[in-house]
């Protein structure tokens, strides 16, 4: 129990730090995964990024990618400029950027920067479908589900 209190404390303070309303969106997001089972996707953004405002304008309203979110996925917008503590958390150097979690809120990785609505898809489809278990993204997007 003793170890455990120094990272509850680091916890509690980066939850009041963050801000009610960071935090109550943060935790549901993570609740709503985790009882959904589904992955959870941050997606980091910026009002001032050109990149962001291209990738809401052309890849996030894309319809496919929308059913994807919607359906697959559980997706919180984060804006930077709002909240600071969990772009500090993710160490988030630029936007945009998405963040995907597995439903228990274990990070399997970032991607960073600007992506076309055909490359999200498949990076979607490689989180949706667990791929992550037995190839990278590099294997994936080469050869496929099958891996062949």
């Amino acid at each position: 129990m003793k170890k455990m209190l120094p990272l509850l404390m680091v916890m509690v303070m980066l939850v009041f730090r963050a801000g009610p309303g960071l935090a109550q969106d943060y935790d549901a997001a993570l609740k709503a995964a985790k009882r959904a089972q589904k992955p959870l996707l941050l997606y980091f953004f910026s009002k001032s990024c050109g990149y962001c405002v291209e990738m809401d304008r052309t890849t996030l309203v894309d319809k496919e990618v929308d059913t994807m979110l919607k359906k697959d996925f559980v997706f919180l917008r984060v804006d930077t400029d709002k909240s600071r503590e969990l772009t500090r958390l993710y160490r988030i150097s630029g936007t945009p950027s998405s963040w995907f979690l597995d439903a228990s809120g274990k990070p399997l990785g970032e991607m960073p920067g600007y992506i076309k609505a055909k490359d999200y898809k498949k990076i979607l489809e490689f989180v949706k479908g667990k791929y992550y278990a037995r190839m990278d993204l590099q294997q994936f997007l080469e050869k496929g589900p099958a891996g062949k």
